[in-house]
């Protein structure tokens, strides 16, 4: 089974991504050029830090199209689950940095200036954001894959984000004639924190589970006992399933018994189309069934 499409679809997402990443970086670093904001400073190496993220996905997602199946038997999914925590790790990094510079910012309080390009700027990646996490999600519906789901929480963060800098910008813009909108700018930094802390949170905690040899999700054994119960007359016993995941993908080794009278050719026809039909029924699905003549201890 070939799952070159779904690869493709992923790269391209992410290749928009890093392209939009670049582009961001570029534009946002000439408006802290022009601005004496901390925060949108602050927003820059961010950005960057997110940029390294989203290439670091994307050269993934290329290795495991291009992985070679002779040496890697089953992908190197994995991969995508190690990345994933790394972007965790590098979010949490970066909201450290905002959280030290909004310290900073409380001690010393100025009143930002040149900040109407960065508030352009943020309303602009904040609608550009939502529209990547929503396709992203969409793709996950369609492929389950650790990395594209890491992916959308951080494009999720990351516009989530840009609209509290760019509301608070805003609202220190408004009223900038009063010393106590100094201090929105730090204020709006940390609850910019909240979001970027919760979406590392969700990418690590859902990544390491994968890295294990666990027991598959409890929906998907429900998915193969019903395709097995619906091809009951094809087989004599069921003697076992086990499942395992790497990645987006989900192997599956069922061990059957078979009428012994039966010929291997009509044998081999029965498991053709209770394989076809599993694999249907579960996206990413990568089954194996083991004609079994004695039971398996």
């Amino acid at each position: 089974m070939s799952h070159h499409g779904s690869s493709g679809t992923r790269e391209g997402s992410l290749k928009f991504a890093l392209w939009f990443c670049c582009v961001d970086l570029v534009l946002m670093g000439s408006a802290a050029m022009m601005s004496n904001s901390v925060t949108i400073m602050g927003d820059v190496l961010k950005e960057a830090t997110d940029t390294l993220s989203v290439l670091a996905a994307f050269l993934t997602i290329r290795a495991v199209r291009r992985s070679a199946s002779h040496q890697f038997s089953y992908g190197i999914g994995k991969l995508e689950n190690l990345v994933s925590i790394i972007i965790g790790v590098i979010m949490m990094a970066c909201g450290i940095f905002v959280t030290i510079r909004a310290i900073h910012h409380f001690s010393h309080p100025i009143m930002p200036e040149g900040t109407q390009a960065g508030i352009a700027l943020f309303a602009l990646y904040a609608c550009i954001g939502y529209w990547i996490w929503a396709r992203n999600k969409r793709i996950v519906a369609q492929q389950p894959s650790a990395i594209m789901e890491s992916q959308a929480r951080l494009w999720f963060s990351k516009a989530s984000f840009d609209v509290v800098m760019g509301s608070g910008l805003l609202l220190a813009l408004l009223f900038r004639q009063s010393e106590w909108s100094w201090y929105i700018d730090p204020i709006a930094s940390l609850v910019g924190v909240l979001f970027m802390f919760h979406a590392a949170w969700g990418m690590a905690s859902s990544s390491v589970g994968d890295l294990l040899d666990a027991t598959i999700e409890e929906s998907v054994q429900l998915k193969i006992m019903s395709g097995l119960v619906v091809h009951i007359d094809s087989y004599e016993r069921i003697h076992k399933v086990r499942a395992r995941r790497s990645g987006p993908n989900v192997y599956v080794e069922i061990f059957l018994e078979f009428n012994p009278n039966e010929l291997m050719g009509v044998v081999q026809t029965k498991i053709d189309a209770l394989r076809a039909d599993l694999e249907s029924q579960i996206p990413g699905t990568d089954v194996s069934i083991r004609p079994t003549a004695s039971q398996i201890i």
